[in-house]
């Protein structure tokens, strides 16, 4: 009641003081307000009523402007927090800030909203600087850029809903800002080394021979991932994009472990990698980094924000990369070199405090080379070479992308909330390399014999989505409904042509440019065009139960229209089928969660997959979609005062309609495919002391065929997959005055064996596996000020022991004694390198 009624007190005294004004907060030492963990259980609802519980609970003073708070409604707070933290995850999304003022023995909290303001518990004061701890602009915890924790309490992928991860039953882990400074993480594979069961693929493995990739979750390989829950597709036709993704304007790294269908429509069942971007902030904040790597890697980035207008309610945000990359593959290699520029500027409108508006746009220009990695075998058994060697020449790759999107959202009142955006994609690429065709012998020389390939796509996708929210309580339980749909439109097209080989070069001490390249033999042509229209509508109810349970529940129907046509070029196309693929499905899912205690939940879920499906079924029909099922169990703890939060589960995964060879119908398939994923997961991430952070990760997973038409594939392991893998990383800030600013850790990556990608048609495959490896990453900082800009100088070894590891290989000549006369590729792994950094913000 105090606490209202303070409220309403500093009602009148902004009246006579003026508008309120911004941000700021901390003003009290942390060991007074900061660092003292409490629990807390707030009903979603008023936020009003939620501040008032707040200041209650701590015994604070609440003052503030009513009129901030008339229309606006808060997701609650349940868990353990410090003070600071609880009003962070309160008032996240509001556009409110706030600071603490102590006088004698008490403690007031004063909200504002604009960038200046006057608010006192005694007289009209300005507002001071925020400080750097978390709240910072007003976006949250996630968006806050001095926020140096390594884990997040809500996660927005797994439920498109503000839910604490500790009430959400599916497992969603979130790589933070700290952890990508950290590590001087840079693409988007070396981010999700934090996550148990994910793991990039070069593009070498589907014959790409370029740096892009794409990534395995839970076993399964999706060339899919999203932006702020936009669907970023591969181009088509062998090259995914999530291999160049910029980490410029990257907030966070959400993903979402097994289908998610229910919400996102088609996408692989292994899981959802969504990238969080980082929004405007009412707050100015500037930030300058020069990254210079030992393997001629300079990278430079500016990441700017803050209030346009002097009421903070049009705000900016620019992220802009540079990166000229003399080792694009991850080493030196011979004939090789990328640049890379990126920009992301975004404009965001608060109208009132019910509506926002926001426009945003990316623009990527990556120009690098093609290279395969070729390693020879002899008698079956791959030979090493110079990991710098490359048996082409000088190739050519240009990919360029186009984001654009309009946001906006709408709050009716306390209940509902409105959100939709409108976007569009455009990602355009062009290739052409020499590339290796085989190995042979000429004039008593092993040789590797080369021709020329060249193709170009173009890939645009019109994207809508709209989601309605909605708060209710209904006998005795409160509900969180989520109701919504999607429409993609996406058009691809492909053209090249594949040339015989025409030149070679020696194996053993090649020599470039090898033998001329005369007037090219055309070998064939190719062409491919895709349209696919796919909409889906869903809902989704999320209902907190008495004792402490948590139930979810969600459905979503697909629809999926697709017409494929081919040829030799784009102007002599044959559409492939009698017609278009019409297909649809009702995808489930089912969640239940027990919190017993506020530091421990036990949950479970079920979730149905559905996706587009390649090839053709004789005597011409399109295939039909594939389709999943999985089961997850686990338990999540809180621990170290909520500061660390760990997750173990067991899941069962299978992926259903998998295309087979037809063995009657050369060039069709049969759809009589299935493949299971299951074992244990660990995610461990957080602070265990102050200052000090782990990551742990470990996974067991079991991929394997189970049905086939071919029976000798039934029970062996996917290729590419390895069956265990780990990782730990650890950083330590020290806390005491005469070694304060210094930051030191390391970390162990491990990956186990994986089976290659035999593709000579003899099963069971008679290659070994690639072998398991391990690598050491160190990392040390320092961060000083000189007045009122933050400097941090870094250094980072990465692989510190050399060790020599591979990713990939893939085979397409069966076992034989001597020089095998076919494909063979086995791509190394990142040699020692080192990564230095200094970064200036204010």
């Amino acid at each position: 009641m105090g606490s209202s009624l303070a409220a309403l007190a500093m009602s009148a005294v902004a009246s006579a003081a003026g508008a309120p004004g911004s941000t700021a907060q901390a003003s009290i030492p942390p060991q007074d307000v900061g660092e003292v963990a409490r629990s807390y259980k707030i009903r979603a609802g008023s936020m009003a009523d939620a501040l008032a519980a707040f200041a209650d609970a701590n015994g604070y003073h609440l003052l503030y402007d009513t009129q901030l708070t008339r229309t606006m409604r808060t997701r609650g707070l349940k868990g353990r927090y410090s003070p600071d933290q609880g009003l962070d995850c309160l008032l996240s999304g509001t556009g409110l800030s706030y600071r603490f003022v102590r006088k004698g023995r008490d403690v007031s909290i004063i909200l504002a909203q604009a960038a200046t303001g006057t608010q006192s518990d005694t007289s009209p004061v300005a507002l001071p600087t925020i400080n750097v701890d978390g709240g910072f602009g007003g976006a949250g915890p996630a968006q806050n850029p001095y926020n140096k924790s390594y884990e997040l309490k809500d996660a927005t992928t797994g439920t498109k809903t503000d839910t604490p991860v500790m009430e959400t039953p599916l497992n969603v882990q979130a790589i933070t800002q700290q952890v990508l400074r950290d590590q001087q993480a840079i693409t988007l594979d070396q981010a999700l080394r934090n996550v148990s069961g994910v793991t990039s693929a070069s593009g070498f493995a589907n014959l790409s021979g370029d740096r892009t990739a794409g990534l395995f979750i839970r076993g399964f390989r999706a060339e899919t991932f999203y932006r702020d829950g936009f669907r970023i597709d591969s181009t088509g036709f062998r090259h995914a994009f999530t291999g160049l993704t910029q980490l410029a304007n990257i907030a966070a790294v959400e993903v979402l472990k097994g289908p998610g269908a229910t919400l996102y429509g088609l996408v692989e069942p292994g899981g959802i990698v969504n990238v969080i971007t980082k929004e405007p902030l009412n707050a100015p904040y500037f930030s300058l980094q020069q990254q210079i790597g030992s393997l001629e890697l300079y990278r430079t980035t500016l990441d700017t924000t803050g209030p346009i207008t002097e009421d903070g309610s049009l705000l900016y945000r620019f992220n802009m990369s540079y990166e000229n990359n003399g080792a694009p593959f991850g080493s030196i290699i011979d004939l090789t070199h990328s640049q890379n520029f990126f920009i992301a500027p975004t404009l965001k409108w608060n109208i009132d405090g019910a509506t926002w508006v926001k426009l945003e746009a990316e623009y990527s220009d990556d120009r690098s080379n093609i290279y395969f990695p070729t390693d020879p075998l002899i008698d079956g058994v791959f030979v090493n070479i110079p990991r710098s060697r490359n048996y082409g020449e000088n190739s050519t790759a240009l990919q360029k992308s186009l984001f654009t999107a309009l946001t906006w959202s709408h709050r009716f009142n306390e209940e509902w909330s409105v959100k939709q955006q409108l976007a569009f994609n455009r990602a355009t690429q062009y290739f052409f390399w020499v590339t290796n065709y085989s190995f042979g012998v000429r004039d008593g020389r092993d040789v590797v014999n080369r021709g020329t390939v060249n193709d170009s796509t173009d890939l645009r996708t019109y994207s809508t989505n709209v989601d309605f929210t909605g708060h209710m309580d209904i006998f005795g339980t409160h509900h969180t409904v989520l109701v919504g749909g999607d429409f993609y439109k996406t058009i691809a097209a492909t053209g090249g042509g594949n040339f015989a080989p025409h030149s070679f070069i020696d194996l053993w001490n090649p020599v470039h440019p090898g033998t001329p390249l005369p007037g090219a033999v055309p070998g064939f042509q190719f062409a491919d065009s895709l349209t696919q229209d796919t909409a889906g509508l869903y809902v989704q109810d999320q209902i907190e139960l008495p004792f402490n349970l948590h139930a979810m529940a969600g459905a979503r129907y697909q629809y999926i229209r697709q017409t494929n046509a081919s040829g030799e070029t784009l102007r002599n196309l044959t559409r492939q089928g009698d017609g278009p693929l019409i297909g649809q499905a009702v995808t489930p899912r089912f969640g239940l969660l027990w919190r017993p205690q506020e530091w421990v939940s036990l949950y479970g879920n079920y979730s149905q997959g559905f996706g587009p499906n390649a090839g053709l079924v004789f005597p011409g029909m399109l295939a039909e979609p594939t389709s999943a099922e999985s089961w997850e169990g686990g338990i999540k703890l809180e621990l170290f005062g909520g500061k660390l939060l760990a997750t173990v589960d067991y899941y069962q995964l299978t992926k259903t309609n998998v295309p087979t060879t037809d063995p009657l119908n050369l060039g069709f398939v049969l759809l009589t495919g299935a493949a299971r994923s299951q074992g244990p997961e660990v995610d461990v991430r957080g602070e265990i002391l102050p200052g000090w952070n782990v990551i742990a990760t470990y996974t067991n997973q079991d991929v394997r065929v189970t049905q086939d038409n071919n029976p000798l594939k039934v029970g062996t392991r996917l290729p590419g997959v390895p069956r265990n893998l780990a990782s730990l990383w650890t950083t330590y800030e020290f806390q005491d005055e005469t070694l304060k600013g210094l930051r030191i850790g390391g970390g162990y990556t491990y990956r186990g064996s994986q089976p290659i990608y035999d593709l000579s048609g003899v099963f069971p495959s008679t290659y070994a596996l690639l072998p398991a490896w391990g690598t050491v990453d160190l990392m040390a900082a320092y961060s000083f000020k000189l007045q009122d800009t933050k400097f941090t100088a870094q250094l980072n070894i990465n692989n510190l022991f050399g060790t020599t590891y591979y990713t990939d290989a893939v085979t397409f000549a069966p076992r034989s004694p001597g020089l095998n006369q076919g494909f063979s590729f086995r791509a190394y792994g990142a040699p020692f390198a080192v990564l230095g950094s200094l970064r200036a913000e204010f």
